[in-house]
């Protein structure tokens, strides 16, 4: 029985799709397959047709999956597949992709068919980890400087509430003069204190002399108890940048560093901020043991701090892109555009 997905317009309209779309019959056997499959999945189309649909699901749900299968063919309504249930479609290679699907039935002269869209949510799951991950960070953060001030800057303040009642007290001019002056050691205690918190919230550099001075300090605090040589080259360009875009370039080099410091085992990295048309180019480089983007082990945080970069460059209008390989290093590459809107 002749198929009736081989004509010309047809296979013009189901290669427009946007997603990786499939045809199966009611035995389940595709039919019909376009060129986003390819991209998504690694099968050639020529490679599909004939096969069970099943070759596309991993190995664990295949059994079950045939019976579902054979149970929609039956009812066939338009609906999405697996409600409730994370999906993933088997890749040529044996990998796995986190994915949507969408099923509709196709009555045909021929009979039943059903039309399979396939919709990879790998981006939506690492924004989906980055906004949970954002949100543990943030409460982290709160506890953090709530465990500082209470350890360090409470008891500090308490110190001096009694030093300054003793000093009050006393009648010995001598004693008087000891307790002043240990109010005032404790008193410069609790401002290098305060400066110190302040300063992990936003460095004060940033807004008092540009980003340049604000990465060199912090780059040198950060390696400072580290073995690895680093460098910094850096074009003029605080006059091309808004404040927002300088933290989020800020925070990238920071989240960059800390993950070579923790991660890496680099005993170099090389960093460059330049102009290049109309936008501005970062450049992290490390000399590490790598590692696979794809697969980068969201245990470490690594994933998620990756994630975050990306984040951080999008919302500025630019991209963030991760290239290293087991053993090769790791390079950072950011670019974002130059805006209008610069405030001085």
């Amino acid at each position: 029985m002749p198929s009736p997905f081989t004509g010309a317009e047809f296979r013009s309209l189901f290669e427009a799709a946007p997603d990786a779309s499939l045809i199966v019959d009611r035995d389940g056997v595709v039919v019909a397959a376009n060129a986003e499959v390819e991209r998504l999945l690694g099968w050639r189309c020529d490679e599909l047709l004939g096969q069970a649909v099943e070759l596309l699901v991993p190995e664990s749900l295949r059994s079950g999956h045939t019976h579902h299968r054979a149970e929609y063919v039956t009812t066939a309504e338009k609906r999405p597949m697996g409600v409730g249930r994370e999906l993933f479609a088997r890749r040529r290679d044996g990998g796995e992709v986190p994915v949507e699907i969408g099923l509709s039935p196709l009555e045909t002269e021929h009979g039943r068919y059903v039309l399979a869209v396939v919709h990879d949510i790998t981006q939506r799951r690492r924004l989906r980890a980055f906004g949970a991950g954002v949100l543990q960070g943030a409460e982290e953060e709160r506890q953090r400087i709530a465990r500082e001030l209470h350890d360090d800057t409470a008891q500090t303040l308490a110190a001096l509430v009694l030093r300054l009642q003793m000093a009050r007290r006393s009648g010995d001019p001598n004693t008087r003069e000891r307790l002043l002056k240990e109010l005032h050691d404790e008193i410069h205690r609790a401002s290098a204190s305060v400066r110190r918190i302040l300063r992990g919230l936003r460095p004060p550099l940033l807004d008092e002399s540009g980003l340049v001075a604000a990465l060199r300090s912090h780059i040198k605090s950060a390696l400072s108890e580290t073995r690895l040589e680093y460098s910094l080259e850096a074009d003029e360009i605080e006059h091309l940048l808004p404040r927002d875009a300088k933290l989020a370039l800020y925070r990238i080099v920071q989240e960059a560093l800390s993950n070579v410091i923790r991660h890496a085992g680099a005993t170099r990295v090389v960093m460059r901020l330049r102009t290049e048309g109309d936008s501005i180019q970062l450049d992290i480089d490390d000399d590490g043991i790598g590692f696979d983007p794809a697969h980068p082990q969201p245990s470490t945080g690594r994933g998620l701090g990756l994630v975050g970069m990306m984040e951080r460059a999008a919302i500025l209008g630019g991209t963030a892109q991760v290239d290293s390989e087991p053993g090769q290093g790791t390079r950072i590459h950011v670019s974002v555009p130059v805006r209008e809107d610069v405030a001085d």
